[in-house]
């Protein structure tokens, strides 16, 4: 996705009063060294991308996944 901050913020005025957009990922560095999709994941840097404009964000890790549940 090119612009992921145009597309987070459509889904922001997309949901309803009260939505949640869920969002599950890989962690960058949670695989091994010599796993072949070793540089999968989202960096800290598209983290911040994803949470910084919503009211409300929670997050759970899931061994090498995050899910996060974010809130207008």
């Amino acid at each position: 996705m090119d612009d992921k901050a145009a597309f987070l913020n459509r889904v922001r005025h997309l949901l309803v009063p009260g939505g949640t957009f869920w969002v599950v990922t890989e962690i960058a560095g949670r695989r091994e060294d010599t796993d072949p999709l070793q540089g999968l994941g989202i960096s800290p840097a598209e983290t911040e991308t994803l949470t910084s404009a919503w009211s409300a964000v929670q997050s759970t890790d899931l061994e090498v996944l995050r899910c996060y549940a974010l809130h207008p």
